[in-house]
């Protein structure tokens, strides 16, 4: 291509940077606009948010940040001064082109309402305050919505969504028992990565099947945040964990493709497609375990269009063989592209050769103009944000696509290149000549990137997944009996356990079916409205998992196969604990001891102590039974010894009757329990620990074989 002059382009750079320089009317906060899902108390995300357009006093929205710009804050508060809760507000976001990103993360429900404050200075904006009356749900408040078309409409799902309509275009009819009998036969083997989901009065359980399950984690944490917003559909479906699409087959086939659901689709597969686990995950954790999510990279994108650096940019792993050959662009063309590798895996004999790049944190992406988007092992999933961000995305030709690319169209939000990358460096001399093309390119690419990916859309498409998912079921293919009696012993057993929570307490009781055996057992967990924080949470691995399986030294170690076959298996990270006999009823006689109240100190070293000194004044008082009783026999045959122990006996225990007991210490009681041939104190506990063990074990065999007799299972 042939390159203009440099010097008639002076002229034209130095006017557009003064144009960059020159500074925007002041704003004015009454004219400027606040909207956004977070201004309304019915939407309940993980962090709440809403945006703020910027506009002068003469009515115009400003296109570049404002010089006041810090003048911007947002103030939450409670409506009742008596409720006070943990609200984490951070700065605005500045998105570089007028518009603010307001954010907030709740960490407790708030009963009578929030007033939500937008200044600029101290000025409100637009209609502030904002009120959002009572109750103000928090992500972790167990409080769905019943009816799924108001929550539809409050969340303001779009009517339509073509990607859902396009992949369940190959189901008109779904077979349920085909689909139960053939997904396990095809994909449940050990080298598989498929989870069996089943959505059953609100709750979910699944079971693993296949052996690479890790990231069941991801779409357990997105399921359950579903159900803790909306009533979902009673309905069964299969997960693929994996990479790679799984169903193939065509729908004039015999027999035709069976409904898998994935993260990743391509041309030649029939998979259902749901937003990847790792949009979910950061959605779910921003602003606490995760730091790249789809909020935060729209107020990080790096310096203005005309201050980045013209060339293009990758970093990331060999997963595929044309990022080496982007390597090696890179070093033939260093003028036009920057790419390196950070990871060797699976091309490692490479690494010599084309060297090893340094990690390089990803809102630094955007110091460069564009961006080079390659497939890893299918699509890459960094794309989105890429688009999110404010340079130029220079996307390779692929068969691969995520729930959203149907939007985004060649030319209009990205560059294409071909799938060999023959034409990538044409492409962006293409750019570098025609800037205001390309600029408009990564503008129009970048706003509808923030419509399609905005957190409250994706929880929308996860359910009209469902929904339509729910919806395809043939009319023969109800639940089996097995579930419908689940379902029953389930509602019954809701609505009696809920007898016995304390609302007022602070503390919540969950329950769950489980176990391998049908009728399944009852498990319940307690948990308060608090998140949980793990280390490096945005790592992807599964900290539910079991002990992972290993040999020791000892040549007897016999391992433990993982049991894949239950049917109602739930495993999490803070255990789920069986209903203990506590919980039944019981119409036998209770030890008054059982009754008795005993304190609870905060201090663990107190405790200690409290427990050191009851179990000193047991073994006093044993001591002094069998003193009186004459059972104290000592061990010497000595005259003067036993004359000794005698004496120390009888003042110990007068000195405790005199004194208390703290005139007494412990070890002089074992000093002369040690001369003596009675029972050991420990040996003597341990005995009687074990007989009431004997005791309250016989007693719930009694109870459940009562029950049981007089317990019959009906088909509703």
């Amino acid at each position: 291509m042939r390159r203009l002059p440099l010097a008639p382009l002076l002229p034209l750079q130095l006017a557009l940077l003064l144009a960059a320089v020159a500074p925007e009317a002041p704003v004015s906060a009454p004219r400027s606009l606040v909207w956004g899902p977070g201004l309304r108390a019915g939407v309940v995300l993980p962090v709440r948010y809403f945006y703020l357009q910027a506009v002068n006093s003469e009515g115009q929205n400003l296109t570049r940040s404002p010089p006041g710009q810090t003048l911007f804050k947002v103030v939450i508060k409670s409506l009742s001064p008596k409720e006070l809760v943990r609200i984490h507000v951070p700065k605005p976001l500045d998105r570089n082109d007028g518009t603010f990103l307001m954010r907030y993360r709740m960490y407790e429900t708030v009963s009578e309402g929030l007033k939500i404050e937008v200044l600029y200075g101290d000025e409100h904006v637009a209609q502030s305050p904002y009120i959002l009356k009572g109750p103000v749900y928090h992500e972790y408040c167990e409080c769905p919505e019943e009816d799924p078309q108001t929550w539809q409409k409050t969340l303001s799902c779009p009517a339509k969504e073509p990607q859902i309509a396009k992949d369940f275009a190959s189901f008109p009819s779904i077979n349920l028992q085909q689909m139960l009998n053939e997904v396990p036969e095809r994909f449940g083997d050990e080298r598989g990565a498929i989870v069996h989901y089943t959505i059953l009065s609100n709750l979910i359980y699944r079971r693993s099947l296949g052996k690479y399950t890790d990231f069941k984690m991801f779409s357990d944490e997105i399921l359950l945040s579903l159900a803790r917003k909306v009533l979902l559909p009673d309905l069964e479906f299969y997960v693929n964990l994996g990479d790679w699409p799984l169903e193939h087959r065509k729908v004039n086939e015999t027999p035709g493709p069976l409904p898998i659901i994935s993260w990743c689709g391509s041309l030649d597969s029939r998979d259902v497609i749901l937003p990847t686990y790792d949009i979910t995950h950061s959605t779910l954790e921003a602003m606490r375990g995760v730091t790249n999510d789809l909020l935060s990279i729209q107020g990080n994108t790096g310096p203005s269009w005309i201050n980045k650096t013209e060339k293009a940019f990758f970093r990331g792993r060999d997963s595929r063989e044309e990022r080496l050959q982007l390597v090696q662009l890179s070093k033939d063309n260093p003028q036009l592209l920057d790419a390196g590798i950070t990871g060797y895996f699976f091309f490692q004999e490479k690494e010599k050769e084309l060297g090893k790049a340094k990690l390089i944190g990803f809102f630094d992406f955007f110091k460069y103009k564009y961006q080079v988007n390659v497939d890893g092992t299918v699509a890459a999933y960094r794309y989105p944000y890429l688009m999110l961000g404010d340079s130029l995305v220079l996307k390779q030709d692929s068969p691969y696509y995520e729930h959203f690319y149907m939007a985004l169209k060649p030319w209009k939000h990205y560059v294409p290149i071909k799938r060999n990358l023959s034409d990538l460096l044409e492409k962006v001399e293409w750019a570098k000549e025609n800037d205001e093309e390309a600029k408009k390119i990564a503008k129009e690419g970048q706003l509808t990137a923030r419509d399609l990916l905005q957190p409250h859309r994706l929880y929308c498409y996860y359910y009209r997944v469902l929904q339509d998912f729910c919806m395809a079921w043939k009319q023969e293919s109800e639940f089996t009996k097995r579930d419908r009696a689940a379902r029953v012993i389930q509602k019954a057993w809701k609505s009696f356990l809920a007898e016995l929570l304390d609302a007022a307490a602070g503390i919540n009781v969950r329950f769950r079916l489980g176990g391998v055996k049908f009728p399944p057992e009852i498990y319940y967990k307690i948990f308060t409205h608090r998140h949980i924080e793990d280390l490096c949470a945005n790592s992807p691995r599964d900290y539910t998992k079991l002990p992972a399986k290993h040999t020791s030294h000892i040549k007897s170690d016999n391992l433990q196969e993982e049991d894949y076959s239950g049917w109602y298996r739930r495993i999490e990270n803070n255990g789920w604990r069986p209903v203990s006999d506590k919980f039944w009823k019981s119409t036998e006689n209770v030890m008054v001891g059982d009754k008795k109240e005993s304190e609870f100190h905060f201090s663990k070293l107190k405790r200690k102590q409290d427990i050191e000194k009851k179990r000193k004044i047991k073994k006093i008082e044993w001591m002094r039974q069998m003193y009186y009783t004459g059972t104290l026999e000592a061990k010497s045959t000595n005259h003067e010894t036993l004359g000794l122990i005698h004496t120390a006996t009888k003042g110990l225990i007068r000195a405790f009757e005199d004194g208390g007991i703290d005139s007494v210490m412990e070890w002089e009681v074992d000093e002369v329990l040690n001369w003596t041939n009675t029972l050991n104190f420990d040996e003597k506990k341990a005995t009687e620990n074990k007989q009431a063990q004997r005791t309250r074990f016989s007693r719930l065999l009694h109870r459940l074989l009562r029950t049981c007799s007089s317990l019959s299972l009906h088909d509703p």
